[in-house]
């Protein structure tokens, strides 16, 4: 059966993998910078610990820059379910987000209708950890990310990094940075569509 004329189907198919590890970016509605102040971070927290508490799932490292986050996250035994843990976290954070005032992107009467709001961009980007050697070059791709977007001349520059917890547990020199790309030359930060 051929498809509808206009009705665009995803090229892509999500890996699940029980008891995975995961590498995620999400990114704010149009890039906005909505990360820069106090509350939105707090309020993002705030999301995450609700969401966890509902759907566990092991924080292994973040950075939160001002208009989007990279994420690796350990799921339970039996769990592939990282979708409605990253919807879950996202809708908490904005329903919290605009009921304290904060702003949203323009939407279309359309994505309105559909419930979507001008907060978060619809999509987030997934990895599959595929071993120790995947898992490094994702964390030091993780903590070198504010220094990639010039935001710090070191990783130990960015306060809001699991970078510091890994220097203390001695997996990183306070002084480290190295340039990291992924393999492939891969973009895992969407672009806004």
């Amino acid at each position: 059966m051929d498809r509808p004329k206009g009705v665009a189907v995803p090229n892509y198919r999500r890996w699940r993998l029980e008891g995975g590890t995961f590498f995620f970016t999400l990114v704010t509605y149009e890039r906005r910078k909505m990360f820069v102040g106090p509350l939105a971070r707090r309020l993002l927290r705030e999301a995450m610990v609700k969401v966890r508490r509902i759907r566990p799932f092991r924080q292994l490292a973040i950075v939160l820059l001002p208009d989007h986050l990279h994420l690796l996250w350990r799921l339970p035994e039996n769990d592939t379910d990282y979708s409605s843990r990253l919807g879950g976290l996202k809708q908490s954070f904005t329903r919290a987000w605009l009921a304290a005032g904060g702003q949203e992107g323009s939407v279309s009467t359309a994505r309105r209708r559909q419930e979507y709001r001008g907060v978060w961009q619809r999509r987030f980007y997934e990895h599959t950890i595929r071993d120790y050697r995947d898992f490094k070059r994702h964390l030091d791709y993780i903590h070198a990310n504010p220094v990639k977007h010039a935001l710090a001349d070191r990783p130990r520059g960015w306060p809001w990094s699991s970078f510091h917890r890994y220097v203390i547990l001695g997996e990183y020199d306070a002084e480290w940075y190295g340039p990291v790309e992924l393999p492939g030359g891969v973009d895992i930060e969407p672009e806004q569509r």
